[in-house]
């Protein structure tokens, strides 16, 4: 089995959220697909508690991936107060030798 550089990052939500990501969510949701689009992103979501996002990116180092997350509109206009990303071991068809 063969892992790529893979990223566990979770951006917490802003206490007042729910008010504030409102006029960015459609800009979001377009970062979004794009990485999801690229394949840079293998999951994006939120938890169900809606306390933070979360996605699985691919990137060459926690640097870059922090850099991804950076351009997000709900990160640049403080939708989101906290970005933290973990070294993740991604099981995915390619990691397992199939396609």
């Amino acid at each position: 089995m063969r892992f790529e550089p893979t990223w566990l990052v979770t951006a917490t939500f802003a206490v007042d959220a729910g008010r504030t990501r409102e006029p960015h969510r459609a800009a979001h949701l377009d970062h979004v697909r794009v990485l999801l689009a690229d394949g840079t992103a293998l999951v994006a979501g939120a938890r169900a508690d809606l306390g933070a996002s979360v996605l699985v990116l691919r990137a060459s180092d926690a640097v870059a991936a922090r850099t991804l997350v950076e351009h997000d509109p709900y990160w640049q206009h403080r939708v989101w107060t906290a970005i933290e990303v973990i070294e993740y071991l991604a099981a995915t068809p390619q990691s397992l030798g199939r396609s």
